[in-house]
């Protein structure tokens, strides 16, 4: 397995892995199908963030097959220029294999030589495995987004967290 940086020939795999997470699990952001009703929304973003020098998406592959993701979108805003949000997600045949880890490792290190000091995200708050992954890398729990995603004509919380960076001089 090895991680990089995602290349623009790498569209079309990297919508149908968003489109395989969205399937495999609940605690994903977009229902199963939804991407592909959208049309190009996806695509649009897609080249959004690989357009951007300030936000990058990595790969994990494994055989030629993208196994997982993790993606850093860092506003061009200057003075939010030093925080970045970040997205993760790794096929169910692949979890627990250490993919995550190696993607964490990979995407801090790029944050870290982009003068980026804060990483952040959002995550369900009862997908406690991924919880457990972030706080695992360092990452404290700042807030909470009350009933925040509707699915399946229910309201769930997502917990704000976030990991500050040292930068070693």
């Amino acid at each position: 397995m090895k991680v990089r940086e995602i290349v623009k020939a790498d569209r079309e795999s990297y919508r149908q892995l968003r489109s395989t997470l969205d399937k495999e699990s609940p605690m994903w952001g977009a229902a199963p199908g939804e991407r592909e009703r959208l049309g190009n929304y996806a695509g649009r973003q897609f080249d959004e963030v690989i357009d951007s020098p300030r936000s990058i998406i990595l790969v994990a592959e494994e055989s030629g097959l993208l196994i997982g993701f993790i993606s850093l979108e860092t506003s061009r805003w200057k003075s939010l220029s030093g925080t970045t949000i970040l997205m993760v997600g790794v096929l169910s045949s692949h979890q627990g294999k250490g993919v995550s880890s190696m993607l964490f490792e990979c995407s801090e290190s790029w944050a870290s030589n982009n003068d980026i000091h804060r990483i952040e995200l959002t995550v369900f708050a009862n997908n406690t495995l991924a919880i457990s992954l972030y706080k695992k890398r360092g990452y404290l729990q700042e807030g909470i987004r009350k009933e925040s995603s509707q699915r399946d004509n229910y309201f769930y919380d997502e917990i704000y967290m976030a990991k500050l960076l040292t930068k070693v001089l």
